[in-house]
């Protein structure tokens, strides 16, 4: 793994200490159970989750998720401050599914590279949530809103976007968040009195 790189993914669950400052020199490595960035290392205690495929891909891979929807990015407009992103999703079960819900941690997001290695910066700088486009946006009559839940064995396809215009990364990943895990941040493993509880992600992951 590059040294140059913020994340990279290999499982599902991305493990992300909310309080904790990593410097971008160094790599995030998340293989099942362990999580190392900048000298922390994270012993993820997640609940298992079924899953039905791929966690992580190329942007054109369809990926699904533990809900069991199948989510595809159709496009991406890149502009100079914001970028679009056309999503379409596919409930493969029997029941309506919300796939936008910030109170239980469903939701899209970017995930960034870049700056000064050895800065340090903290998790919530590298990660930009992506929404619906403004109600005053003229691009809204032809990029119409993802929904928010999608029917039984339904199909649903809209638009969310990136603003870019106080982002300071290079874009390299977009994840699908689709719940929390928690899971004890410590400097040294083998000294409990280092640890503190952090929260963290489960997602899957697109390469862009």
């Amino acid at each position: 793994m590059k040294r140059g790189s913020v994340l990279s993914v290999v499982a599902g669950v991305v493990v992300l200490a909310v309080a904790v400052f990593v410097a971008l020199n160094q790599s995030w490595f998340i293989g099942g159970s362990l999580v190392k960035t900048a000298g922390f290392n994270m012993l993820a205690q997640a609940t298992p989750i079924h899953h039905y495929g791929a966690e992580s891909g190329s942007i054109t891979t369809a990926l699904t998720s533990p809900d069991n929807v199948t989510f595809q990015i159709v496009t991406i407009q890149r502009g100079t401050s914001e970028w679009l992103f056309h999503i379409h999703a596919h409930n493969n079960g029997k029941q309506s599914v919300s796939i936008l819900d910030a109170a239980t941690s469903h939701y899209f997001m970017i995930g960034g590279k870049g700056g000064i290695p050895g800065t340090p910066i903290s998790a919530d700088q590298i990660f930009l949530k992506l929404t619906p486009l403004a109600s005053s946006s003229a691009a809204l009559a032809t990029h119409p809103s993802l929904a928010a839940a999608v029917a039984s064995s339904a199909d649903s396809d809209g638009w969310l976007v990136a603003d870019l215009s106080n982002y300071k990364y290079t874009p390299f990943q977009l994840l699908y968040v689709y719940g929390t895990v928690t899971a004890p941040a410590c400097t040294d493993p083998q000294d409990q009195s280092t640890c503190q509880s952090s929260t963290g992600y489960r997602t899957i992951v697109w390469n862009l």
